[in-house]
């Protein structure tokens, strides 16, 4: 009996489900999702995961990116932000997903993350306004748009992996 393809699917799903946890903790996982993807269809010869499922979740994970990214700027757009302050907040994601990964694994890169926006996007405010009370608020609302962000992405995450699961061999 032919065990080797059942293997393959079980690693791709442990792989996929891995994706929507990272993603879920502010890690990139919907593109080892993507990757695992890709990979699962160059092995099956694109028979089971064939090009039209795999354009699927490349369009799933293209409107994911994007809202994410963009959901920061509309909080900070909605109270009325600096330009310097609607993009600080990637500097201190980066920086505070880094440190808070450090200080606490496993869900410390995204309240690190959050933090980190919240912290530089009140410095960027501030050195702007000089008012603090605005610049707590754009930070407050920033940090809204990026949950909101998260929460698109991983359920982006959640579509893709049942739509890969779905695709995969099990005999």
């Amino acid at each position: 009996m032919e065990y080797t393809g059942l293997i393959i699917s079980i690693l791709c799903v442990l792989f996929i489900l891995a994706g929507v946890v990272m993603t879920i903790m502010g890690l990139p996982g919907n593109t080892l999702i993507l990757l695992t993807g890709l990979a699962y269809g160059y092995y099956d010869h694109f028979d089971r995961m064939d090009y039209a499922v795999l354009v699927i979740v490349f369009g799933i994970f293209i409107i994911g990116e994007i809202i994410e990214f963009i959901s920061g700027l509309i909080g900070a757009k909605k109270e009325k932000a600096s330009k310097r302050a609607m993009f600080a907040p990637f500097i201190g994601t980066i920086v505070g997903g880094i440190g808070g990964t450090a200080v606490l694994p496993i869900i410390g890169s995204l309240l690190g993350a959050l933090l980190g926006a919240f912290i530089v996007t009140v410095l960027a405010e501030y050195s702007k306004t000089k008012d603090l009370a605005q610049a707590r608020k754009v930070a407050k609302s920033v940090v809204k748009g990026q949950i909101f962000g998260v929460i698109i992405k991983s359920a982006a995450a959640v579509g893709m992996a049942i739509l890969l699961i779905y695709q995969l061999k099990w005999q």
